[in-house]
């Protein structure tokens, strides 16, 4: 069974792919524009590519009636502009940022050959390699979510959308609200319940990106933080 977005959702839906619509189109402007020598200008078009995959995702989920996988797309683009934002402060965030990769795959390897789920050929010693990964990862420290929220100024911001996003995430906001509502039965249809209340952060996390993008590789100069009191009017 499907669903029609009732029309003050549909409205704002539309909004929202206009301006998932004008980020696609500026990105070659973007990408002509880029330095590719430049860490930070990497880091950000790569991560608003990204993004705009995302976004895109999520306004078709929210489309058809389903807020709870639609909200996780959000927090991960929120998780993405706190990274593009810290990836600003200095070239050495870029850097650490744009070798993230590198410290997961150590950390993974290092966990399988803990549990013997793997070898590695070139070291005939795997306890000597395990150490080796062991030390390899002292270069590879990332900052917390709230340690990123707090140096990139979107402390307030992350305080207020952070828990809602990821307890829609991981399941514990519907278990509360099943747990208070009269009526018990859980159905598995699709519904719009968890879809408005989330359009503002939705809206004002993908703006960010494509904005903080834009302005810094276009311009040079870092997009204001998001205004808090202006976040569920959608006027940021």
């Amino acid at each position: 069974m499907t669903f029609e977005p009732f029309k003050e959702l549909a409205d704002e839906l539309e909004v929202l792919s206009t301006l998932c619509q004008e980020a696609e189109r500026a990105l070659p402007t973007i990408d002509q524009k880029r330095n590719p020598n430049d860490t930070q200008h990497q880091v950000l078009f790569l991560s608003l590519v990204r993004v705009i995959k995302y976004f895109d995702a999520y306004l078709q989920l929210a489309r058809t009636g389903y807020g709870e996988p639609a909200a996780s797309l959000v927090r991960s683009i929120h998780e993405a502009s706190l990274w593009m934002r810290w990836s600003l402060i200095s070239k050495n965030n870029a850097e650490v940022y744009f070798n993230a990769s590198k410290g997961e795959a150590i950390r993974i390897a290092n966990k399988l050959l803990a549990r013997n789920l793997i070898r590695l050929t070139n070291f005939p010693d795997q306890t000597l390699a395990q150490e080796m990964l062991k030390s390899h990862l002292k270069n590879f420290k990332f900052p917390s979510w709230d340690q990123l929220a707090k140096e990139t100024g979107l402390e307030d911001l992350h305080s207020i959308v952070y828990p809602f996003l990821s307890a829609m995430s991981h399941g514990s906001w519907l278990f509360m609200g099943e747990g208070i509502l009269k009526d018990k039965t859980v159905s598995p249809l699709p519904d719009f319940q968890n879809i408005l209340p989330y359009l503002s952060i939705a809206n004002n996390t993908f703006r960010d990106c494509y904005l903080v993008c834009k302005e810094w590789i276009l311009h040079g100069r870092l997009h204001p933080v998001p205004d808090i009191r202006k976040l569920m009017t959608r006027q940021n």
